[in-house]
């Protein structure tokens, strides 16, 4: 891929002449988290102007060439040298039969040369923007087009423990020979985009016709599987783990948010008022693999034009809504080859991954999700500095269980608690009856970070919590409790108990919170639990160790005197920690009321 490999400066533009649509973005810095000043869809479908002679027609070029002189300008006025810029053409302009001299035709217009990537190259860039849209990638990919699907695979050595080891154990992430993360050195693209399918079943006149294009798809699914060598380690006895981009794809990933009703999970009753699923941002959204046989198998069937009325869906255009029988009809294709355990949907595309294709080496091993953290929050007037975050961040340490910080453990707090110490004070100076809610709402849909890539939706949900709780938990939305829903009870009250530890540590001293931290002489001890036989939630899994179990924290207050501890602003919030992190009566259910709520962490003042 030379043509690929020219080196650019920030701020450069890329154009991704697809075959259902032309996007546009500006990246403003060769950064991990991939910052973007400017993204613009034009919908114009190659693969739809295609005539039966596949000659994409004049009008379509003068569209194409319109669409790519305004990305000119927008360039020119955002900084961006007319040179830097990278233009690549996917499937539509590989099987044009003018394609020669369409390309010929944009060049002279625009002085750009367009890439014409071959499919092994779309299937890896493809890849590699879903790599550049989340922290770890262990699973296949898949991208669907509307001219072609492309399928490999993505895993990485990412085996690390504490957060104080991260740096030195990251991963280089370089999808090149001699890299800790790989992908299939035969990845696979196949003729049966969303557009092209839709063609095909619109040709099946009869069930017989429809039955042996899925025979047709399940054939070529087994060969691509086989070619692309996929590690066994990848599978699991429930499957394997997939992540899905394209624009095909992410609307059945907007389909599954529409069909999740959150006011069930609240316990609410059915006449109640659908509560919205409360993330609606597509890359980092999972759905199981059982539940992507039961949406495709609803809808491979229906009528295209019926779908159009059918379907009222965020995000999902008319134009998305006559494709989604025949992208259910190709997922179905898929299950029948490919087990699949769960699927996490992906933003990334052709613009993230060739940004992250150029980006060096150290800037590949960075997690997304501290770099975007600290390129917002540094500039801001009430930022930490890094002495003070390191304080703050090795205090806290000494207050949460070994256990909470570990890799593995499915509340991911290693990377988690480093971004909420980054943000946790940048709303104390707003009203008080708001610091909570414009804190819960930073890392979600409406806030500055939700165009934030590294992070999963159980995570978002996860640093939205310790934020609100650390502005002390009241935010009067209902999104906060479909939010809490989605973590479970002991989940909430780990978010509770962090955010509540650093509520104490930014009010001791609200300026200087660290160094004045250490001159109060407050500290946290962990104490061993001698319930042993109580200290363990009860495990939802068989067999499996519970990842929650109770701890016991000492706060302990010198006896010297200290204003910064004794005033009651501050002495009346310590005294109330073991009250504000348990559960309240009316949040739990009869059956753990009567059972005794089990309680992760309880709370006591030492003075010594």
């Amino acid at each position: 891929m030379n043509s690929l490999d020219s080196p650019m400066k920030a701020p450069f533009g890329v154009v991704d002449m697809g075959s259902n649509g032309v996007r546009f973005g500006i990246v403003t810095s060769l950064a991990r988290h991939l910052p973007v000043a400017y993204e613009e869809r034009a919908p114009i479908s190659l693969l739809e102007a295609l005539g039966d002679d596949l000659c994409i027609p004049e009008d379509t070029i003068d569209q194409i060439i319109t669409t790519f002189l305004r990305f000119k300008t927008i360039c020119r006025n955002e900084g961006v040298e007319p040179t830097n810029v990278k233009v690549i053409a996917t499937e539509a302009t590989r099987i044009a039969s003018n394609s020669k001299e369409f390309l010929r035709r944009i060049y002279e217009a625009t002085g750009w040369t367009v890439i014409k990537l071959s499919k092994e190259e779309e299937a890896i860039i493809s890849s590699m923007g879903i790599v550049g849209s989340f922290y770890n990638v262990n699973g296949l990919t898949m991208d669907l087009g509307g001219g072609s699907v492309e399928l490999s695979y993505v895993t990485s050595s990412n085996l690390m423990g504490s957060f104080e080891e991260e740096e030195e154990r990251r991963p280089r992430k370089k999808l090149r020979s001699g890299d800790k993360l790989k992908t299939s050195s035969h990845p696979v693209s196949l003729p049966y985009g969303a557009a092209i399918l839709r063609k095909r079943l619109m040709n099946c006149s009869t069930k017989k016709q429809k039955r042996m294009l899925f025979d047709e798809i399940v054939e070529q699914m087994k060969v691509a599987k086989k070619t692309t060598d996929i590690p066994g380690h990848l599978s699991s006895d429930e499957g394997y783990t997939m992540y899905m981009s394209g624009g095909g794809f992410r609307a059945i990933g907007y389909l599954s948010m529409a069909n999740r009703d959150m006011s069930k999970l609240d316990g609410q009753s059915e006449q109640t008022k659908k509560l919205l699923y409360p993330i609606p941002i597509i890359s980092g959204y999972s759905m199981t693999g059982d539940e992507l046989a039961r949406l495709a198998h609803e809808y491979k069937d229906e009528d295209p034009e019926e779908m159009v009325n059918k379907l009222s869906v965020f995000r999902i255009s008319k134009r998305r809504a006559r494709m989604i029988p025949a992208i259910c009809f190709l997922v179905s294709a898929i299950i029948k080859t490919i087990k699949i355990k769960e699927i996490y949907f992906s933003e990334g595309g052709a613009r993230q991954g060739i940004s992250y294709y150029m980006l060096p080496t150290s800037e590949q091993m960075k997690d997304p999700l501290i770099e975007g953290v600290k390129a917002y929050a540094n500039p801001q007037q009430h930022a930490l500095s890094s002495k003070e975050y390191d304080i703050i961040l090795r205090v806290l340490k000494d207050a949460i269980p070994p256990l909470y910080l570990s890799s593995d453990h499915p509340l991911q707090l290693h990377r988690l608690i480093p971004a909420a110490v980054h943000l946790a004070n940048l709303t104390t100076h707003y009203p008080k009856e708001t610091r909570a809610f414009v804190a819960f709402h930073l890392p979600l849909a409406g806030g500055p970070l939700a165009n934030l890539p590294g992070l999963l939706h159980s995570e978002r949900a996860i640093l939205a919590l310790i934020l609100a709780y650390r502005q002390g938990g009241e935010v009067p939305d209902p999104a906060f409790n479909a939010i809490e829903n989605m973590i479970g009870d002991h989940g909430v009250s780990v978010c509770k108990y962090i955010g509540r530890l650093m509520e104490i540590l930014f009010l001791i001293s609200p300026r200087l919170p660290g160094t004045g931290l250490l001159e109060s002489g407050l500290r946290f001890r962990l104490v061993p639990n001698s319930r042993v036989t109580s200290s363990r939630s009860p495990s939802p899994i068989p067999g499996v160790e519970s990842p929650y179990h109770h701890h016991n924290l000492h706060i302990i207050i010198p006896f010297k005197p200290s204003p910064m501890l004794e005033a009651p602003a501050v002495i009346s919030v310590l005294e109330r920690m073991d009250k504000k992190i348990q559960h309240k009566k009316f949040e739990m259910d009869d059956e753990a009321v009567g059972a005794g709520a089990f309680k992760l962490f309880s709370v006591s003042i030492i003075r010594e």
